[in-house]
């Protein structure tokens, strides 16, 4: 196998991991936010995360953090593919789209909060969940975005995974010893 074919399938793997375990504890604090709202935020979030860290530490790698940048929607055209199989059905391409349009939206708003060419700090960072836990928030709860945040190990498990996914980049693509 390549080493980009086992980057990019470990980095998937942590995206969809993280977001699985970020999305879940988000949910169990806030049982009446959006359970679908939640997941593609978290997903959108962390696929911009780990696409902006490759930019980074592997830049050379631009088909690489393309693809990690496509990860929301790629997973889009997975759960379309597979709802159609199961109910034998053709045509979801209507579904499909308004998925779509929704994480473009979305990819666009994390892209513009994580910059390309950075990977961001820790602050920066729990600066932009913020963000995310007030998009992801049912309106009017009592407590603010900085508290529900800090009530969850959500900053620590995506700043974790930054810190994965940037070490197996540096271990895949540096450069070779003279």
């Amino acid at each position: 196998m390549s080493i980009h074919s086992q980057v990019a399938v470990f980095a998937g793997m942590g995206i969809l991991s993280t977001t699985q375990e970020v999305a879940g504890s988000a949910l169990s604090l806030m049982p009446d936010a959006g359970g679908e709202l939640v997941a593609e935020e978290t997903l959108t979030l962390v696929s911009i995360l780990s696409a902006r860290i490759c930019e980074v530490v592997a830049p050379g790698e631009k088909p690489l953090a393309a693809s990690l940048m496509a990860a929301p929607f790629l997973y889009r055209d997975w759960l379309v593919g597979a709802t159609m199989v199961e109910a034998q059905s053709g045509d979801l391409s209507r579904e499909g789209a308004e998925i779509g349009r929704r994480l473009e939206k979305k990819a666009a708003f994390y892209a513009a909060h994580l910059p390309p060419g950075q990977i961001p700090s820790r602050k920066n960072l729990e600066n932009v969940m913020l963000l995310w836990m007030g998009r992801i928030s049912p309106p009017r709860m009592p407590e603010s975005p900085e508290k529900r945040l800090g009530q969850l190990p959500v900053l620590e498990r995506v700043h974790t995974h930054a810190r994965v996914v940037a070490a197996q980049l540096k271990h895949a693509f540096q450069p070779p010893a003279d």
